[in-house]
């Protein structure tokens, strides 16, 4: 690859940790004004788990989790099937559909669907990502962190074949180049995560 390819398929910071600190307790504000009697929130696993994580830690009222799984939707299999249900009655109680992101609208519509069968008080939907220029299906997202483009975003929850969830940030990255090598950006993301960290403390 010459030096100019490898410089446009570098990762580019979509939102930087304080970013994302900033959206979570925005949203988490809002959802503990709403839901002053508490509410549950639903991870939907697995790019979830480090928005719900720190949603949880900021809300000012009582919270309970859950988690469901869900095949993702693809072209070939027309369909959504459920692989985790919740252990949580949530009959009568305000549930929040917690997502990493929010794209085509199907697998949300599809959770909510099958959320509002089991008479809740009603059904939210939170995300910390609103890809919504790829929306298939019209869906309600109560609470929204940012929207992002048609890029193909890594980090906090989203990965690569099971890399990059834990970093504290969301960048855009260049999905040939990660078709090709799945660590490439390794060292340079988690190199700049560590050495921010260092100049931080």
């Amino acid at each position: 690859m010459s030096p100019e390819a490898r410089d446009a398929a570098e990762p580019r910071v979509v939102l930087s940790a304080a970013q994302i600190d900033e959206i979570v307790a925005r949203l988490a504000a809002a959802m503990s004004a709403r839901y002053v009697d508490g509410a549950v929130l639903i991870g939907v696993l697995r790019g979830s788990v480090p928005f719900l994580a720190d949603l949880v830690r900021a809300m000012t009222v009582p919270v309970s989790v859950d988690f469901m799984a869900i095949t993702p939707y693809t072209p070939n299999s027309g369909r959504v099937r459920l692989l985790k249900d919740l252990d949580l009655d949530i009959a009568g109680r305000d549930a929040v559909i917690v997502e990493d992101i929010v794209d085509t609208g199907l697998s949300t519509a599809f959770l909510r669907s099958e959320l509002q069968r089991r008479r809740p008080r009603s059904v939210a939907v939170c995300t910390l990502l609103d890809r919504r220029v790829r929306r298939v299906v019209p869906v309600d997202i109560d609470f929204a962190g940012a929207e992002v483009a048609d890029t193909y975003v890594i980090g906090f929850g989203l990965d690569h074949e099971g890399r990059y969830r834990n970093l504290r940030l969301i960048a855009a990255a260049d999905v040939e180049v990660l078709a090709a090598d799945p660590d490439a950006y390794v060292e340079v993301l988690y190199g700049s995560n560590r050495r921010s960290e260092q100049g931080a403390s």
